[in-house]
């Protein structure tokens, strides 16, 4: 049994990011042992492919590849819905300091040399993914809070919010209120997580929506009337 216990125990999903094949196998493998759900790319272009399909919650990307680099796919990574909750360790076998400089400037989380040791990989994931936790649960807190300085949403004003939307985007709109994670959703109305996160994307646009978390703030803020609407 491994002694680095997983983040609240739902299983996170990791994608590796690797062309090596051997090197990509046997991560894939010791990370499996260990719990995690893990996905697999041989190059940049792949690997933004799988994560448009479906976020992860944490990347293990090698820097220097063909087509797309490090660099670029994080880039890519960060500008999907939802990308910029996405923990990112950049793992390579050389490492300037003006690279960690760029890959910190784009939004890496951290930087792991190969050859990796087991207990080195483990603790960076172990600990990036409990920070990840720690300051998702600090939004939902601060959207708690907000939440008890409003006024509660009548039943016209959440009607006219409704109708705003599609027929699927009120279900989705539904569920967020209810605090389902995208992959809950997916499976609920049988589509593709990346279609959900479409949807809520179009949902922040046709409600004039800011913010990364805009969609769940308001879906909460509306629960209690959504409930007698659905």
């Amino acid at each position: 049994m491994s002694v680095y216990p997983l983040i609240n125990r739902m299983i996170n999903r990791l994608l590796i990011i690797e062309d090596e094949d051997v090197l990509r196998r046997d991560l894939q493998e010791i990370l499996t042992l260990e719990g995690y759900q893990v996905d697999t790319a041989a190059n940049g272009l792949e690997a933004v492919d799988v994560v448009r399909n479906s976020i992860p919650d944490l990347i293990l990307c090698d820097i220097r590849m063909p087509g797309l680099d490090g660099y670029q796919v994080l880039k890519a990574v960060r500008e999907l819905p939802g990308g910029f909750n996405v923990v990112f360790i950049f793992l390579t076998a050389k490492v300037e300091s003006e690279e960690i400089r760029a890959g910190m400037n784009l939004g890496a989380d951290d930087y792991l040399l190969k050859p990796v040791t087991h207990k080195d990989l483990m603790t960076a994931i172990r600990v990036r993914l409990e920070h990840r936790k720690y300051m998702m649960d600090a939004v939902r807190g601060d959207v708690e809070s907000q939440l008890t300085d409003q006024l509660e949403y009548s039943v016209d004003d959440v009607k006219s919010i409704l109708s705003a939307l599609s027929k699927t985007e009120r279900r989705i709109f539904y569920y967020v209120a209810q605090e389902k994670s995208t992959s809950d959703i997916a499976g609920l109305l049988y589509i593709s997580p990346k279609t959900v996160e479409n949807h809520r994307h179009n949902i922040s646009k046709k409600l004039k929506l800011k913010g990364g978390h805009s969609v769940l703030a308001l879906a909460l803020k509306t629960k209690p009337v959504l409930q007698q609407l659905m």
